[in-house]
């Protein structure tokens, strides 16, 4: 199975909000991996639409149409996982983001009827996982069967991560830290973590002074 990396940044204290990121950086790094797959939660992708696309902008004939591909396409596949639909009518606004090469929806199997038909009528790729929420292991092993990829990378807001790493398929967590410690209330990016007794180990790997004076970690997670 492709690789998969969990990528974000974090103040000391652990918070992924609360502190300034330097955007440049960030990226920078999240390029290095090389990632043909960018998987992103459908929380993060409403928070970006609503903060970054024009509001209202209505679909246009382009938007039911399959996406056009290029020869030597190196930009991301952007795949959503929306089992509940919460992206119905606004997904034109990631297919439309320059450095989006298309859009991949993963549902379940209880998704709406009426997701599903959004979904056809505009060509979206999209892949039946799970029985109500979606079953990454199943809906990564189908992408694997569809496209192919080697890594797969998510920076997601945390709950997302959480899922991956409860049910052991992540690969590689990778840590920007800001020297900095934030109020309590903002939130902590593995809070969502139900392991009970359990740990995950995590090997280390790389760890580097940025510019900016932030550090950068990488680990391996034991399997």
């Amino acid at each position: 199975m492709p690789k998969v990396i969990i990528h974000n940044q974090v103040s000391l204290d652990g918070a992924i909000a609360g502190f300034q990121i330097n955007p440049a950086e960030y990226y920078t790094i999240v390029n290095s991996f090389g990632a043909e797959m960018y998987l992103v939660g459908s929380e993060t992708a409403r928070s970006g639409i609503k903060h970054f696309s024009k509001k209202h902008q209505p679909e246009t004939p382009a938007d039911f149409q399959p996406a056009v591909s290029v020869p030597d396409d190196s930009r991301p596949y952007w795949v959503i996982p929306d089992s509940e639909a919460k992206l119905l009518g606004q997904l034109h606004h990631l297919r439309q983001y320059e450095h989006c090469r298309e859009v991949i929806v993963l549902i379940s199997a209880e998704t709406p009827a009426e997701y599903r038909q959004y979904l056809q009528e505009r060509h979206y790729p999209y892949f039946i996982a799970g029985e109500v929420k979606v079953d990454f292991r199943n809906a990564f092993a189908q992408l694997g069967e569809k496209y192919t990829y080697h890594t797969m990378v998510t920076d997601n807001g945390g709950k997302l991560s959480a899922v991956l790493l409860d049910n052991a398929l992540v690969d590689q967590v990778s840590l920007v830290v800001s020297p900095t410690l934030t109020d309590r209330k903002n939130p902590k990016l593995f809070r969502e973590l139900k392991l009970g007794k359990r740990v995950i180990k995590l090997n280390p790997v790389k760890a580097e002074i940025l510019e900016s004076k932030d550090v950068w970690l990488l680990f391996g997670v034991v399997k």
